[in-house]
């Protein structure tokens, strides 16, 4: 059986999960531009945002096909549905950038992660887990908002935590990905070492030569 990665490799937004953030709530917005226009949008219709919670894991695929078929059912709810997906993202990043960077979040996106954190309430369930207990998704619900509810829960966890403190953005000045450190020393810089860690390292070798 393939796996959630397999099974989005054809899609745009796979790039995400070639160096996976920590949290859902990371990988989504690295899924982004970190609040930048991108060429092509990764998540451009209401089935990319399913599409992409199935493939990272989030929702089963039996609920997945749900909510296709919920969206089939009123594609204008889809499409709004998806207008807000995108718009918490943006905040989200914006949000978490801010404070990786050690900066005040914009009051109006705080308020916006509130709202949507709200609006999906209804979708989740309290379940028994091994460590106690844990929040859910109602996989019955085909409500469109459903569709947001792990990312959301996956967010308040990591924004009201101690591991918010190890949220870092790439080192690179032109990427905006997101991750959590989680090295002992807290010395991790780059999204992913492959790409941004040796382009760094190329761009500072030529610096030297050029100073020499």
């Amino acid at each position: 059986m393939a796996t959630p990665y397999e099974r989005a490799r054809s899609k745009p937004y796979s790039e995400t999960f070639r160096c996976p953030g920590g949290a859902l709530c990371l990988d989504f917005c690295n899924s982004g531009e970190g609040g930048h226009p991108r060429e092509e949008e990764w998540i451009a219709s209401y089935g990319d945002v399913v599409d992409w919670l199935d493939a990272a894991g989030a929702i089963s695929r039996k609920h997945a096909a749900a909510l296709r078929a919920a969206a089939e059912r009123s594609p204008e709810a889809a499409r709004k549905a998806w207008s807000r997906a995108i718009g918490l993202r943006e905040a989200l990043t914006r949000v978490l950038l801010a404070k990786s960077g050690a900066h005040a979040p914009a009051d109006e996106d705080l308020r916006l992660i509130e709202k949507e954190y709200a609006r999906t309430a209804p979708c989740a369930r309290l379940v028994p887990s091994e460590q106690g207990f844990r929040w859910t998704l109602d996989a019955q619900d085909t409500e469109l908002d459903a569709a947001l509810r792990p990312v959301l829960e996956s967010a308040v966890a990591l924004m009201t935590s101690e591991r918010m403190a190890r949220v870092r953005r790439c080192g690179n000045s032109t990427c905006y990905w997101l991750f959590l450190d989680e090295t002992k020393n807290r010395s991790r810089r780059w999204c992913e070492m492959a790409s941004c860690g040796n382009l760094m390292k190329v761009r500072r070798h030529r610096e030297r030569h050029r100073r020499a």
